[in-house]
């Protein structure tokens, strides 16, 4: 796929995709789950009357399991011409730029269409997102969740994935297969997540607690002596896992069981984790354990171990590539890696200090490399999705990752918004300017959507005064540093509007606004976009009072021809309306971005170069070189009043205004009359930047 001329950009996918769709089918059937009875609290389980864990119940779990669908996708390709289809070291970028600079980003979970939400996308979005100039659908997360598994599922980002195979909620096979018929048409490119590397407490887990043959080693999980289980919590059932406390962890480690410290522990932009306990699990052996393993984030997510010498890990992540990318034909791979960087014991003292920054990363760094080599070999791209701190931008990208997602911008420009100084966000721009950092393979909006993550600021010398203004303006209490929300109730906080105020009609052109100096920040620059149906709707915060199972922010957002689905989840109210009532005005967000994203298309701006950043106060321009002559000039006014703002630009001529199709002329300098949260997109030379929706 990374090879392919430009007259094969339509589907942009492998060149063998389709000879595997019909082996893909008859793996399914094998691998599908049961629709009923399948959580762990929920199925009988006999093996509670034996003196071992029953084999017809450990048979049912491994054909759940991710591992136990390796051996059959691995089929598909061990022995066979498919493993030379595309080079592992492709790096092909400007192939997938150019059919897809701007991505609509999808959360199925959000989604408000009854039935398959794979399904209600082949609707008419497909020909809807081409008159928008969004050349991309990236849908995440798909794989099954792991609250079928627990009788209480925890509130969280639908991450915590236990299958390869899609949740019953997103769709199967065959609703795919319909819908990249229908993206096929409209030349709009698929693309997704593969499982992270902190999955859910499911099937490949129990098994391994179960001490099932072939299971060990997958997680990062050790058994605990009977004599040494007066230190871990006291839990009622076997699944009842529970963080161990910090004195646990001590006794643990004096009897030499658990590592004195970890790599990760010295990383401070790293996801908070830890270690965690089972109850008592009975074996296929008849032998009653007790685990303790490392967990991202919730001790519901447990970390998959990549450097165990059984390789069980890698495997895992093999068969979700051949599925995702191989047979699926999916153009882009998103990698969910952080929780590996780091987990290893530091070396020696005398020799920590000249450890090089993939050593301190182990084995992430290496797992990301290889992952990304295998996602080219089956001829797609890969894109880091992970929130890392800028720093490391540079050095996860020179590993061969195509894309990286933008943790440059954000959350700066969410700060700036808040606070009016666009200071921090300048400075970072310019410092990955003039470090020669490759714009052009930052994902600017994986996953902005959610909410804003405000340990990033560290990265800057005053990071933590940054970080502690961040957290009063946002309202979070005590060490919080993310704030779970959606774009546009971010815009409206700025304004000091409320849920109630962000919805009347005199607030609605403040807002708007806003809103488009936020979108401004990232899709003025190069890289490819992501928007999501939250943005383009303006989706506004869920509480958590009335949606439990899933974060604050996330509501129920429709699609433009589905029904929209009822149920204990809330529908999102939406700032802006629904896609197809703002198709009927010419001045509503949706069109208003439209203009953006087919100008940004059309001019090439994703393979652009950042040549200079300008800043005074909260207002902000970015200059950007076009790859076929010309410049992008990006204004913003990210200040609750009124600014003059005098830009000096790389040559005169004429620039034509994206917004309101106007020309203007001027020489080295131009002067601007912003008003409050106003943004202008300026484009010089730019004949084909002229499309309109």
């Amino acid at each position: 796929m990374n090879g392919l001329p430009s007259s094969g950009r339509r589907a942009v996918r492998g060149l063998w995709s389709f000879t595997l769709l019909l082996p893909l089918l008859m793996a399914a059937l094998l691998l599908a789950a049961c629709t009923t009875g399948r959580g762990a609290g929920s199925v009988v389980r006999p093996e509670a009357r034996l003196p071992r864990a029953d084999p017809g119940y450990v048979q049912w779990l491994e054909r759940q399991s991710m591992l136990g669908a390796a051996p059959l996708l691995a089929g598909q390709v061990s022995g066979t011409e498919r493993i030379w289809s595309n080079s592992a070291l492709s790096k092909n970028r400007s192939l997938l730029l150019t059919a897809a600079p701007n991505w609509l980003e999808v959360d199925p979970y959000t989604v408000g269409a009854s039935g398959s939400v794979l399904a209600a996308l082949g609707g008419s979005l497909p020909a809807l997102l081409g008159q928008l100039g969004i050349g991309g659908l990236y849908v995440s997360p798909t794989g099954e969740r792991g609250d079928i598994w627990q009788e209480i599922p925890r509130v969280g980002t639908a991450d915590n994935v236990t299958a390869l195979h899609f949740d019953k909620t997103v769709g199967n096979d065959e609703d795919l297969a319909r819908l990249q018929e229908r993206l096929e048409a409209a030349h709009i490119q698929l693309g997704g997540e593969l499982p992270p590397a902190a999955t859910g407490l499911g099937p490949d887990f129990i098994l391994q607690a179960r001490h099932a043959p072939r299971f060990d080693g997958l997680y990062a999980m050790i058994s605990v002596p009977r004599e040494l289980w007066d230190s871990l919590p006291s839990v009622p059932g076997e699944w009842d896992c529970l963080a161990l406390r910090p004195e646990a962890v001590s006794a643990l480690q004096a009897k030499g069981l658990l590592p004195p410290t970890l790599l990760r522990q010295k990383l401070a932009w790293a996801e908070p984790g830890g270690w965690a306990a089972t109850g008592e699990v009975r074996g296929t052996d008849g032998q009653i354990r007790r685990w303790v393993y490392r967990f991202a984030d919730d001790p519901q997510r447990p970390v998959l171990l990549w450097q165990d010498p059984s390789g069980q890990a890698r495997r895992v992540f093999s068969a979700a590539i051949i599925r995702h990318t191989g047979l699926q034909g999916q153009a882009l791979a998103g990698l969910r890696l952080e929780a590996l960087f780091g987990l290893d014991v530091p070396p020696p003292s005398s020799e920590s200090g000249a450890a090089s920054l993939s050593d301190r990363l182990t084995p992430g760094y290496g797992a990301l490399v290889a992952a990304a080599r295998e996602v080219h070999r089956y001829g797609g791209w890969a894109v880091q999705a992970d929130a890392l701190p800028p720093s490391l931008l540079a050095p996860v990208l020179r590993m061969g990752v195509d894309f990286s997602r933008d943790s440059l911008t954000a959350p700066a420009a969410e700060y700036a918004l808040l606070s009016g100084d666009a200071a921090p966000l300048a400075r970072l721009l310019r410092q990955a300017r003039d470090g020669e950092l490759d714009q052009t393979r930052l994902a600017r909006g994986l996953h902005g959507w959610q909410g804003v993550d405000w340990r990033l600021l560290r990265d800057l010398p005053d990071g933590e005064e940054l970080v502690r203004e961040a957290q009063r303006l946002s309202g979070l209490a005590g060490e919080e540093l993310r704030l779970w929300t959606t774009p546009t109730s971010l815009a409206a906080r700025a304004l000091g509007l409320d849920a109630e105020a962000a919805l009347r009609p005199e607030n609605a052109e403040r807002l708007r606004r806003a809103a488009l100096a936020l979108l401004a920040c990232r899709a003025g620059l190069p890289g490819p976009l992501f928007i999501s149906l939250q943005e383009l709707t303006g989706a506004l915060d869920v509480p958590r009072s009335v949606s439990r199972d899933i974060l604050p922010s996330r509501g129920l957002v429709p699609l433009p021809d589905a029904p929209a689905r009822s149920g204990a989840v809330a529908s999102a109210p939406l700032a802006f309306g629904p896609l197809r009532e703002q198709m009927a005005a010419q001045d509503s967000f949706l069109m208003l971005t439209a203009r953006l994203l087919l100008a940004r298309q059309a001019a090439g701006l994703a393979q652009g170069k950042l040549v200079s950043v300008q800043q005074a106060g909260g207002c902000l321009a970015l200059c950007s070189s076009l790859p076929e002559g010309g410049y992008w000039l990006t204004v913003i006014n990210l200040s609750g009043r009124e600014r003059e703002f005098s830009v000096q630009l790389p040559a005169g001529g004429d620039l034509l205004d994206i917004f309101s199709g106007q020309s203007l002329t001027a020489g080295r300098r131009l002067s601007l009359n912003l008003a409050a949260y106003q943004s202008r997109h300026l484009v010089m030379d730019a004949h084909a930047a002229t499309s309109a929706p």
